[in-house]
């Protein structure tokens, strides 16, 4: 007790209450302020730690010294003063405290009376502060605040109305909070990506921004952006403080700026949403309809739980992190929140596009697709009209059943109401290429970057696209665009060494196995005629167990693993191996789950096994099974075509193998021809007159294509 009351003697009580009131001051202004000059969090972060370090030796301060109107005196000197009996420290519990100083003295007014008045004068600076920042700071542009009282110039007078959405920065204490910040902006962009009016540039463009050091300016400029929106999100407990703000690109103007302090429930995320809707199409002069205005307030579920789970399956899913284990882990968290909220719509027609991904990629068997068909009835069911339903159906056309027509008709509908949608062009690109329609292919991808520019999914697949072409140095632009942004360029510089013939480059681009084709340090190990190389390709470490089986092609690897013995002329051990694995595929009711499906040139085709068995009767009913069952599909048909010309040299007839082959470079033009030079199992055709006539083709197209590029460098010159 005495301990105490020796700290309320000196004050140190009143000293803890001037020192906290004014630490919240200084963390309020400068989290309103710092973010108008673009300060990473860290700066914050740091100001926060260095007051919270500072309240202790701002305590012993106070135990110490005593603030007067003269300044800080020490307690020693002050006690000799106010007490002219005083004899020392133990008599100090004796002492009257705060007496006033006799007239003349130093003291004009007891020392703790300076104290409260400095703590009443804070309280009230902060009332103020907190009711201006609410009243004047949150409708006004911060840059006018700090700058100047000048009218702000308004986005209307940029000709674009392209919007880009900054990754939100986090400020929650809780890790399992950290979701959230990623998972609003994440929704935010879909959300405002509906809104007709709107160009909106997608999350895979804007997610290379998290934590940049680039300014606004610098950013549109990047993205050809008219306005730029940044925000934070912080989370504490049922609570959930947002700040938004939205920037003029070209000038770096703040053109509105909001701050959200609010019990966290979908109805408050839902209404933000549709305030800074709002906001941003008043700052580009879009037109934001009475139906976008009301859907974005209404929002998708009323489910908190729900939504949160769904937030986390939309992160899990996103292209361009897609991995099979991450889209397993996104169908638990729609599943869930499914659950938790039986008529999230969005939640169904989402879950439905992740299982026609497994089904489609060759991680999941027809079952995964029957359920998802049922599982986009489910959408079509609660919200038919809703954008992220018509998107399900696409896939399920699409994907799911290889009707291009519908796929097309449904893609065309979400555009006719979204023109900006850059996920609808990427697949219309998609479906075309499928469809054989690549001038189609290529205006479609390119419609796509125009909203989401740095996604190197769709920059890759439009190089590649050209590349198939034989546009080499068309396909470069995207494949250096990719490269820039920092794509993980060995797994894809790999294949594409391989297409160009550079077997060399593409063996030494292979850092480790590939988690989307198995298979290809095998192909080129193959490509390569390198006995040491193709046992390597096969090992653990370029092979590993996890890779080796797929629910639509469970002999992947066993398959491989016997074309590898008779590549490396082990030919007795090979027709052993391939005698063991028709007798497991025989006892199997469907042999080919994975039938000619277009991802069969990753795994295998039903003619493989009869043409390394030798058996031409076998690759005969084989290739008439592709004629009369196989969908339509354009764009794999080079690889079911190359796979039938190999298993008819191994069959033993070479004039039906070169047919295929003669096909494949009609389609795709003498390009092709690289691939089937690569190819070992075609080697015993190098002599025939037909490939001779081939390579030839190839060869003045070659000398063509090289004397049209010196012309322009010519021109150029």
């Amino acid at each position: 007790m005495r301990f105490l009351a020796e700290l309320k003697r000196r004050n140190v009580f009143r000293m803890a209450g001037l020192y906290l009131v004014s630490a919240w001051l200084v963390v309020q202004v400068a989290e309103t302020l710092l973010p108008i000059f673009h300060t990473p969090d860290w700066v914050l972060q740091t100001i926060v730690v260095l007051l919270a370090l500072g309240l202790v030796p701002a305590l012993v301060v106070s135990w110490i010294y005593e603030l007067t109107p003269e300044g800080l005196r020490r307690e020693d000197e002050l006690d000799e003063e106010t007490d002219p009996g005083y004899q020392g420290p133990e008599r100090r519990s004796r002492r009257i405290p705060d007496l006033a100083v006799p007239q003349g003295g130093h003291h004009g007014y007891p020392r703790q009376r300076l104290q409260d008045r400095l703590i009443i004068g804070l309280l009230l600076l902060a009332v103020g502060y907190f009711v201006a920042e609410k009243l004047w700071f949150g409708r006004m542009p911060p840059a006018a605040v700090a700058a100047s009282p000048a009218p702000a110039t308004t986005a209307a007078q940029v000709s674009a109305n392209l919007v880009a959405v900054l990754p939100f920065r986090n400020r929650s204490v809780l890790p399992e909070d950290a979701f959230l910040a990623e998972g609003l902006h994440d929704d935010l962009l879909t959300q405002l990506a509906k809104v007709s009016g709107l160009k909106v540039i997608s999350r895979t463009s804007m997610m290379r921004y998290a934590d940049t050091t680039l300014s606004v300016p610098e950013i549109a400029r990047e993205l050809g952006a008219a306005v730029v929106l940044e925000g934070a999100v912080q989370r504490s407990g049922d609570q959930v403080l947002i700040n938004v703000q939205l920037i003029q690109g070209a000038t770096d103007l703040h053109l509105w700026a909001e701050r959200y302090d609010r019990k966290l429930s979908t109805g408050t995320i839902f209404a933000i949403q549709g305030e800074i809707a709002q906001a941003v199409a008043a700052a580009t002069s879009a037109a934001l309809s009475d139906a976008e205005a009301t859907a974005l307030a209404t929002g998708s579920t009323e489910n908190l739980k729900a939504y949160e789970a769904f937030l986390q399956a939309k992160l899990l899913s996103a292209n361009d992190l897609a991995t099979p284990e991450r889209f397993a882990s996104a169908l638990v968290q729609y599943d869930r929140a499914i659950a938790l909220d039986p008529a999230f719509a969005e939640a169904h027609a989402r879950k439905a596009r992740i299982q026609f991904a497994l089904y489609w990629y060759g991680y999941a068997d027809q079952s995964m697709r029957e359920a998802a068909k049922a599982t986009t009835a489910q959408a079509i069911a609660l919200a038919p009209d809703a954008i992220e339903t018509w998107m399900a159906q696409a896939y399920q056309h699409y994907w799911g059943e290889l009707d291009y027509d519908r796929a097309e008709a449904m893609l065309a509908r979400v555009i006719a109401r979204v023109p900006g949608h850059a996920e609808a062009w990427y697949a219309r690109g998609l479906v075309a290429r499928r469809d054989g329609r690549f001038e189609g292919t290529i205006e479609a991808f390119r419609r796509s970057l125009e909203f989401d520019p740095a996604n190197t999914d769709t920059l890759l697949e439009l190089s590649n696209t050209l590349l198939t072409l034989g546009e080499l140095e068309a396909s470069e632009i995207p494949r250096q665009r990719a490269i820039e942004l920092g794509v993980d360029l060995p797994t894809h510089a790999a294949e594409e060494a391989l297409n160009r013939g550079k077997v060399e480059a593409a063996w030494a681009a292979i850092t480790g196995p590939n988690d989307f084709y198995a298979a290809l340090p095998f192909r080129i190990a193959l490509a390569s005629r390198d006995p040491a190389r193709i046992e390597k390709a096969l090992s653990p470490e370029l092979w590993p167990e996890r890779l080796r089986q797929f629910p639509k092609f469970p002999e992947n690897y066993a398959m491989a693993r016997a074309e590898g013995l008779l590549a490396t002329g082990q030919t007795e051990a090979a027709q052993r191996s391939l005698r063991q694995l028709k007798a497991r595929l025989d006892a199997l009711e469907d042999p080919y789950p994975g039938g000619w499906s277009s991802t069969g040139f990753y795994f295998y085709y039903p003619c493989d096994l009869p043409g390394m068995l030798g058996d031409l009767e076998g690759v005969r009913a084989a290739e008439q099974d592709w004629v009369e069952s196989a969908p339509r599909d354009v764009w794999s048909e080079s690889g079911v075509r190359n796979a039938l010309a190999v298993a008819y040299v191994r069959a033993g007839d070479p004039e039906r193998a070169l047919d295929h082959l003669e096909r494949v470079m009609a389609l795709f033009g003498p390009v092709t021809f690289n691939a089937m030079a690569n190819n070992p199992a075609l080697d015993p055709l190098h002599r025939h007159p037909r490939y001779l006539a081939m390579a030839e083709a190839h060869r003045q197209w070659e000398r063509q294509r090289k004397s049209s590029k010196g012309k322009a460098v010519t021109d150029r010159g």
